[in-house]
């Protein structure tokens, strides 16, 4: 056999394995062997550099696809512009809300005092300031029940830069009892506290009521301490708490509970306080009375505010 021949007849096989040939993977050997027959075939040879030719079908579909990634692209970084446009939004808008909702919540009393009050030429004029952990005020509006009550309604915020620390309304000379959002903050030429406001439910309370005997007990853990309650004459209780600590508390802070106890239970005759290795203390309604100069007697939250700020002025 001459070796065109065997040339030709090695042909086919060439052209089977040019594919794998042009991808790589083909062993080294095989590849070497091509590469020999290539050298003396030029139809094999022109095999292999169609096979090296872009498809133009495929390169067509490739540029088509690109263009579409392309498109898809500009279509999601459209889609995240507008998300974020609308994330921003909302956010401006949440938070405008919030704005405006913590300025329009109506302030509890206790976060407001009644700085001065005063007859002006006028009417009765109430300086309304807030305490210094609140929000500040927003805005104040007045209704009157009748002649002689006045309900103020009391907006504030931290969001809006037009609160203030102050602010002043002037009612007419014939009013008597001011509300502020629904508690009682001036009675009678007196302002009214918030501790005053918290105590005055207890106003008129028995001496055997366990509720009512938390007033005069002194700070110290519930394990330590025992209260006992005398009511065998409704007319004349007294209380004794039995402490098994030495005293830590300032003879005046227990002397103050134990009288404002009194005050709020008109049954309740004395108060005792028996510590560890100590003397009792002691301290009776008459004793409150000569203090007072007048018989403790509550039938207004102005006359517990007075009475609060004989007894204890500093917390009253």
């Amino acid at each position: 056999m001459t070796d065109v021949q065997k040339q030709k007849k090695e042909c086919p096989i060439v052209q089977d394995l040019l594919p794998l040939y042009v991808d790589d993977v083909v062993s080294p050997e095989t590849r070497e062997w091509i590469q020999r027959h290539l050298q003396t075939c030029p139809d094999c040879q022109r095999s292999l550099d169609q096979l090296k030719k872009p498809d133009p079908v495929i390169l067509q579909k490739d540029m088509v696809l690109e263009s579409d990634l392309r498109k898809t692209g500009r279509q999601l970084r459209h889609r995240r512009f507008l998300m974020s446009l609308g994330a921003m939004v909302f956010l401006v808008l949440a938070v405008s809300a919030g704005v405006v909702w913590w300025n329009s919540t109506l302030l509890p009393a206790d976060y407001i005092s009644v700085a001065q009050s005063r007859t002006a030429e006028d009417g009765l004029k109430l300086q309304l300031e807030s305490e210094p952990f609140s929000t500040g005020l927003f805005s104040l509006s007045t209704r009157f029940q009748n002649d002689s009550v006045c309900e103020i309604e009391a907006h504030g915020g931290r969001g809006l830069p037009d609160r203030v620390r102050d602010q002043s309304v002037v009612l007419p000379d014939t009013v008597r009892e001011v509300l502020l959002n629904g508690e009682i903050i001036w009675q009678d030429g007196i302002t009214v506290t918030p501790r005053c406001r918290q105590l005055y439910p207890y106003a008129g309370g028995y001496a055997g009521d366990v509720k009512q005997m938390q007033l005069a007990r002194p700070g110290y853990p519930d394990s330590g301490i025992t209260m006992e309650a005398d009511t065998e004459n409704p007319d004349h209780c007294a209380w004794t708490y039995v402490i098994d600590e030495t005293r830590t508390i300032p003879e005046t802070s227990l002397q103050e509970a134990a009288w404002l106890a009194m005050v709020l239970t008109p049954n309740l005759d004395k108060v005792t306080y028996r510590f560890d290795r100590e003397e009792p203390l002691v301290f009776t309604r008459q004793a409150l009375a000569e203090t007072l100069g007048h018989k403790p007697d509550i039938e207004s939250p102005a006359d517990l505010q007075r009475i609060m700020n004989r007894i204890l002025p500093a917390a009253g």
